[in-house]
């Protein structure tokens, strides 16, 4: 069985093609992480730009190593959340999605 097929009737069919258009990508995190304070991670893109993300968006944009696919990123989340790889894909491209838009990963 493909991995499209094992996702399919798990997860919206707009949300496999996106999956399936990006998950051989290896984003790449920008910005310079400046510290951690009551579970928020601030990074910076620059002196005027800051932003605060959670620790699932933290832990998501520090695998954006250039290394990493964004199906590597998804199994890793997976396999240390414990949480069905197809409940991850999701949240992963809204997160992947949020950070491109502010500036804090590219491909």
């Amino acid at each position: 069985m493909s991995e499209e097929e094992a996702l399919k009737g798990k997860i919206e069919d707009s949300v496999i093609e996106r999956y399936k258009a990006i998950r051989d990508s290896k984003p790449t995190r920008k910005g310079e992480f400046l510290g951690v304070e009551r579970d928020k991670f601030y990074v910076a893109i620059s002196d005027e730009e800051v932003y605060e993300l959670s620790p699932l968006a933290y832990y998501i944009w520090a695998l954006c190593d250039g290394e990493h696919t964004v199906k590597d990123i998804a199994v890793d989340i997976s396999n240390n959340a414990n949480v069905p790889y197809h409940e991850v894909i999701e949240p992963l491209l809204i997160v992947l999605d949020q950070m491109v838009k502010a500036g804090l990963v590219g491909y």
